[in-house]
């Protein structure tokens, strides 16, 4: 309950800030219309001149001649061309200007990527200067966001002449300042920009604390919305050049492309998670999230692809997505999505200067104002009437909130109410299901221990080879490798011997298998009396086969041992069936220290093969070796 209370009062606090942001961007507006920006020097009786060159075949001292036929005249003192990498000639004069002031000429479009500035009086050289947003900040001649150049003192005519070269489309007002206008200018401009971008990073921040407090993601989104935004913006009036990524001309070059598509991402998921669409569409969902998801891959690949490539796709790409959030609020709309309505004219404002900003830069329209200061003006409406939005989403969710808890707490008191009988019940149980667990608990520890006799004697029976009554291979392999770890933890030698009867199929051919069978167990017999330790254990491996492990044990005495087992079978016929049948053995022996580098079945393998070699001895007789390679 505590943490629901912190979460109540965190919410109404969130309406209350936003309702105080809400002020801020109405005072914002009232600045931008009360700022009479100051108007740079217009110059009626010069015109401006540019020359493609395509070719890239002039110099500034190979220029054909102003009055040549090579210049192109502008109506305006504007340059504006489409997309490409093709250096353009920029030319005008300048026949006067006040004496007693100093002049600025600006060229008001911060992404020029190459710009050369030549002053020229009388066909000599006043100043010249070179510089360019592919080059680090420092390298400008003025610290100003835009190009600024300071106009040199002339007496007679001076002409201006530029070259200038960038990827994206030349939209280049150029103005010509006087020093007193341009810093009572740059003073209202300031003021305007850092309250509109400080408004911005304010509600940015404040959405991420919101996020971190109540963990909604919609916060989350808003707030990179936002900030994707602002930051975008900074980009678009050069400031994020300036105050940012300054030493960074790559960041520079790719900052507009990398933040819009950002903002258009943040923009999908926003829309999609605020307007809850999942529950009225899930294909419209599944939609929305296929296209940021397109846009966040849109994003890495504007760093690898061209400029020239990807800028006017991109703008196309933008309208239309703009055109289809603006669709998709309006028909949320219509299926009376909560919010739609507040979000449908939260965006119009935006959406419109976006596009009217897309538009200019695909050269199709042309405003007198410039697009940045549009879209700043569609971007404070629209986080004004967000901010609006947003404050009455919150008090949604909190009367949401209240309405669950009331519900919660009356379910709560017929779970109590329900739980009372349960327990009175369960009371009344208890007694007779204890000594009923009792009766029934003294018959489950006999039956368990009656049951585990029988494992014990059937785990005994299945270890007992049924024919000789000795252990059985099974056994043989869980003691063999018992003994295996423990000769490798202890350092202990270990010995294992392996038994056959040789010709022992003659035997089964000349007096059959049940004589067969008194000969085996007459052999398990002689070897379960010779072995007289606790810990050595004699097992049938298989048919006439036998194997003996003994654990502790040298491999001379082992030898001796089985020598003297071998010797008396030699000398003790068996009787079967009426008929005395002389039997002998033939005995691998192997011993090792085994090694934790060795695998577990070396050291039967080993005795395997001496076995062998026993028979190709010619049968009744010991082969004993250590292991090669056992200590």
């Amino acid at each position: 309950m505590a943490i629901d209370a912190l979460f109540r009062r965190v919410l109404t606090q969130r309406a209350a800030i936003q309702l105080m942001s809400a002020t801020c961007i109405l005072l914002f507006l009232i600045t931008v219309f009360s700022i009479k920006l100051q108007a740079p020097e217009q110059l009626p009786q010069s015109t401006l001149f540019y020359l493609d060159d395509s070719q890239r075949q002039y110099q500034i001292n190979t220029l054909p001649a102003a009055t040549s036929g090579k210049w192109q005249a502008l109506d305006r003192f504007q340059l504006a061309l489409p997309m490409s990498e093709t250096p353009h000639w920029v030319s005008f004069t300048v026949a006067s200007l006040k004496s007693n002031e100093h002049w600025l000429l600006e060229l008001n479009n911060p992404f020029i990527d190459h710009v050369s500035v030549w002053f020229i009086e009388n066909n000599q050289l006043l100043d010249h200067y070179q510089t360019g947003d592919s080059q680090p900040f420092a390298s400008r001649v003025m610290p100003y966001e835009t190009f600024l150049f300071p106009v040199p003192k002339f007496d007679d005519e001076l002409r201006v002449v530029m070259r200038i070269s960038s990827e994206g489309t030349l939209q280049v007002p150029i103005h010509l300042w006087a020093e007193s206008d341009f810093l009572v200018f740059n003073g209202e401009h300031s003021v305007l920009m850092g309250l509109f971008f400080g408004i911005l990073f304010a509600m940015g921040i404040s959405n991420l604390f919101f996020f971190v407090i109540s963990r909604q993601p919609v916060f989350l989104l808003y707030a990179g919305y936002v900030l994707s935004f602002a930051l975008l913006l900074s980009a678009m009036q050069g400031l994020g050049y300036k105050y940012i990524w300054s030493e960074s001309p790559w960041m520079q070059k790719n900052s507009v492309s990398l933040w819009a598509n950002a903002t258009v991402f943040y923009a999908i998921v926003f829309t999609n998670v605020l307007l809850d669409i999942k529950s009225v569409s899930l294909r419209l969902h599944k939609t929305l999230n296929i296209l940021a998801m397109a846009f966040a891959a849109i994003l890495v690949a504007s760093v690898f692809v061209p400029k020239s490539w990807f800028l006017e796709p991109f703008l196309f790409a933008l309208c239309g997505i703009c055109i289809f959030i603006y669709a998709v609020s309006i028909w949320g709309w219509y299926k009376k999505v909560h919010l739609a309505r507040f979000y449908t004219l939260a965006w119009t404002s935006l959406l419109l200067s976006c596009l009217m900003a897309c538009l200019e830069h695909l050269n199709l329209i042309s405003l007198t104002i410039s697009s940045n200061y549009l879209l700043m003006l569609g971007v404070i409406i629209e986080t004004f009437l967000l901010a609006l939005m947003l404050a009455l989403s919150v008090n949604h969710q909190r009367r949401q909130l209240f309405r669950a808890q009331r519900e919660a707490l009356r379910k709560e008191r017929e779970m109590r109410a329900v739980q009372d009988d349960v327990l009175a019940q369960q009371n009344n149980a208890q007694e007779e299901l204890e000594y009923s667990v009792q009766e029934r608990t003294l018959e489950l520890e006999i039956a368990l221990r009656e049951l585990s006799e029988i494992n014990r004697e059937l785990e005994e029976k299945n270890t007992l080879d049924a024919l000789t009554g000795i252990r059985n291979r099974r056994y043989f392999d869980k003691k063999y490798l018992a003994e295996v770890r423990r000769s490798r933890r202890e350092r202990t030698e270990l010995v294992v011997a392996m038994i056959d009867i040789d010709h022992f199929k003659k035997v089964n051919d000349e007096h059959g298998h049940l004589v067969g069978d008194d000969c085996i167990k007459f052999v398990a017999e002689r070897l379960k009396k010779t072995l007289k330790r606790p810990s050595d254990d004699v097992c049938r491996y298989g048919g006439e086969e036998f194997s003996v492990i003994m654990p502790s044990t040298d491999i001379q005495g082992a030898h001796d041992l089985l020598d003297h087992l071998r010797l008396e079978i030699q000398n003790t016929p068996v009787y079967s069936a009426g008929v005395a049948v002389n039997l002998t053995v033939s005995i691998g022996l192997a011993s090792a220290i085994m090694d934790p580098q060795q695998s577990e079945d070396v050291l039967i393998g080993f005795a395997d093969q001496l076995l062998y070699q026993a028979k190709n001895n010619g049968r009744n007789c010991i082969v004993a070796q250590k292991f090669p390679d056992s200590e």
